[in-house]
């Protein structure tokens, strides 16, 4: 069965810099993508480990806050941040920012999937999670 990808796209109006540092910094990264579930991310260098907190909120079912660990698997400066995640070594989280109409291209692709349904679900949270660093590097209120 062929390995299934997670893939969205959002365009923000700021430069490639700005969208960079929303994407790496662990306490803006923490606003944005799961708001309420923070990321620890002691060094930003490939082969260091990032941690993700996901609490329980209106996205996320659950009761206890479940700890995610992965590792930095690429990191190209302004262009691409991977992780792996340690429990699914197969699943790789990238962000891609490119220079588009004056602003920033971010897609967000996640592999390692089996099933169109499961992969449906992350889609959709990573849409909301998208528009929200868009509302965050604009400086709005988050949707989501």
């Amino acid at each position: 069965m062929p390995e299934i990808t997670v893939l969205r796209s959002i365009w923000i109006d700021a430069t490639r810099e700005r969208v960079w540092q929303a994407v790496t910094d662990e306490n803006m990264l923490s606003q944005w993508y799961s708001p309420g579930s923070p990321w620890e991310i002691p060094e930003l260098k490939v082969g260091e480990p990032a941690f993700f907190h996901h609490s329980p909120n209106a996205y996320h079912e659950g009761t206890e806050v479940v700890t995610m660990e992965a590792t930095i698997d690429a990191l190209d400066l302004l262009s691409r941040f991977s992780l792996r995640w340690v429990d699914e070594p197969t699943t790789v989280t990238s962000f891609i920012l490119k220079e588009e109409d004056g602003g920033t291209l971010v897609t967000l692709t996640e592999t390692g999937y089996d099933t169109e349904e499961d992969a449906k679900l992350t889609e959709e949270g990573y849409q909301l999670s998208l528009e929200n660093l868009q509302a965050f590097v604009d400086g709005r209120s988050l949707p989501h």
